[in-house]
């Protein structure tokens, strides 16, 4: 399989994480697993946002992997295998690390190394929205990942039950500043295409909507635009 098609196994709107700048997510106090530390305690904020500063930077590698740029692979993996070391079993680290391990499962030409790295990635994808539940972006990563997933993974439904928990509090996340408006709408775009699955009618032009809302410039935005008017 080469590497386009690879990337293509995955939800497109995964590369809305392109219009993400560095620091943007880390400039949201209410970013679930990386709560702010106390007022006052100076040392901990400094730590805090340069830690915050780093996920940032290493987020945008892994969607510029996404987006094809060659060696953003390696780098992504560099950076988020650095941030786990730092912090261990930090939910939103884990969930991108899992993604790289899947992704390297479809691209290897290695047989014996497509089982293993898969697993492996499912096991942290598992692992980082287990420990925090409430986690929107681990949980956005694990369902925008496993969503393409052929069906003996047996991942569709899981993915769903994500995107049901993300897309009625993804409007209001992005509002607060806790998830970041084109990761929101990309959630809420999906969310709907799983309502127009099961019910159709107004709850999925209802998330349709909202994901046009949250971000209209997004990849998201425009995917849920042009849905409406079908």
């Amino acid at each position: 399989m080469n590497r386009p098609r690879a990337r293509k196994r995955f939800a497109y709107l995964l590369t809305a994480g392109l219009c993400l700048e560095p620091g943007l997510l880390a400039a949201s106090p209410g970013s679930p697993g990386l709560d702010r530390p106390a007022a006052g305690n100076t040392n901990a904020s400094h730590a805090h946002d340069a830690f915050a500063d780093r996920l940032a930077v290493a987020r945008k590698a892994y969607f510029a992997d996404l987006d094809g740029q060659r060696g953003a692979d390696d780098l992504a993996r560099q950076q988020f295998t650095a941030l786990a070391a730092e912090r261990p079993h930090e939910p939103v680290v884990d969930a991108y690390l899992g993604s790289l391990d899947l992704l390297e499962s479809a691209r290897t030409f290695a047989v014996w190394r497509k089982h293993t790295l898969a697993a492996d990635g499912l096991e942290k994808l598992d692992a980082a929205v287990n420990r925090a539940p409430d986690n929107l972006e681990a949980r956005f990563v694990r369902a925008l990942t496993t969503w393409h997933l052929p069906f003996f993974f047996h991942r569709k439904e899981q993915a769903e039950q994500d995107l049901g928990y993300i897309g009625p509090r993804a409007e209001q996340a992005a509002r607060q500043g806790s998830l970041p408006a084109p990761l929101a709408a990309a959630a809420l775009d999906y969310w709907g295409q799983v309502l127009a699955e099961h019910q159709g009618g107004s709850p999925a032009r209802e998330a349709f909507e909202a994901a046009v809302r949250v971000d209209p410039a997004s990849p998201a935005g425009a995917d849920a635009r042009k849905r409406l008017g079908r």
